[in-house]
């Protein structure tokens, strides 16, 4: 059972992550902020719209920087506590360095857990609730994304699509062709829409042609499609993968290698999230013989360090991201690659300190 010092270094890190969580957070929203300015006055997006996108976006985007985010509530907690000789004084009473570490990894877990529910809970189910408000606010005269797929509006034509599987690749496409007096000419359903050789192809297509008095059916394997798709539009459709769920993101990359599509980006993705409370772990293994080593070091000098070595972090996993999808390394081994990297500098730096 944890005694009055070991509660009181944990109240102290979660306090210190917290308010480095309010500084983050402030500063990813007017970052995101800014980046949205641009769009601004496209459509019936407006300024109330760009601040509940990202209102919506905060929790996914903060999830991406909880290694950064745990490393500097480490530092910033224990470096207060070592500033004021306060781990000096518990080890003169028989605090044991152990101890100590115990209550540091007790509070990062508690703070991993609850940011990693939060990010995988919610995070990729607001950023998509988000982006498609987005998209429908800005294209509301040309396309429309739905709970069951997109809707877009093109000449005579009103076009359902249920999967935007990748930008040569749809799935589920039904079209209504209307003529000018808007009456329904004919209606076309197609299993896929496949982009081959730069011209649409529908698989297992049925075409249905209505007439006066009857409608008239007919099948085929495979068929031209004999309108043109603005890349733009399909775009809306396309779901990032940080907007997915991690069941949902590991079904997709399946599905996208069972077509023989580019999944490398979306592997990539589904092992670094799996593996990120890891990272924030190691993190936190990383701060420790720093500050407890360093306590001549002043309080922001300790930040700074902590700062570099979260972007050293963050900027190798965006590194070796790009690495696995050109140089189609597995998505795991890319993944895991700056994990293990920490640990060995941070299992170095703990029998240095020891």
């Amino acid at each position: 059972m944890p005694n009055i010092l070991e509660r009181y270094i944990a109240k102290t890190i979660v306090q210190a992550t917290l308010l480095c969580m309010l500084i983050i957070v402030g500063v990813l929203f007017l970052m995101l902020m800014l980046g949205e300015m641009k769009a601004i006055g496209e459509g019936d997006y407006g300024m109330w719209q760009a601040i509940v996108y990202v209102m919506m976006r905060l929790p996914n985007e903060l999830y991406q920087f909880s290694p950064m985010l745990i490393l500097l509530g480490s530092m910033t907690g224990l470096s207060a506590l070592s500033s004021h000789r306060e781990i000096a004084v518990m080890r003169a009473s028989g605090f044991s360095i152990a101890r100590i570490v115990n209550a540091i990894l007790a509070s990062a877990l508690l703070l991993i857990l609850a940011i990693s529910l939060i990010g995988e809970g919610v995070g990729p189910h607001w950023s998509y609730k988000a982006e498609i408000r987005k998209e429908n606010a800005q294209n509301a005269d040309q396309a429309v994304v739905t709970s069951s797929g997109l809707w877009f509006h093109l000449d005579n034509n009103f076009i359902h699509i249920e999967h935007v599987i990748g930008r040569q690749l749809l799935e589920g496409v039904t079209r209504y062709q209307f003529n000018d007096n808007h009456q329904l000419q004919a209606a076309y359903y197609a299993k896929k829409l496949i982009y081959q050789n730069k011209q649409w192809k529908m698989k297992d297509m049925v075409v249905t042609l209505f007439y006066p008095e009857r409608t008239k059916s007919r099948v085929f394997a495979e068929s031209d499609w004999n309108l043109k798709i603005n890349q733009n539009l399909l775009n809306v459709g396309l779901v990032d993968p940080h907007e997915m769920s991690l069941p949902r993101l590991a079904k997709f990359a399946r599905y996208l290698e069972k077509n023989g599509l580019q999944a490398r980006e979306y592997w990539f993705d589904f092992w670094q999230r799996l593996l990120q409370p890891f990272a924030a772990l190691v993190m936190v293994l990383l701060a420790i013989p720093f500050v407890l080593r360093s306590s001549s070091v002043a309080l922001g000098w300790r930040i700074v360090a902590g700062i570099i070595a979260g972007f050293a972090f963050f900027i190798l996993n965006a590194l070796l991201g790009q690495l696995s999808i050109v140089y189609q390394v597995p998505g795991l081994l890319t993944a895991s690659f700056p994990l293990v990297l920490f640990v060995v500098v941070g299992v170095l730096a703990f029998l240095r300190y020891r």
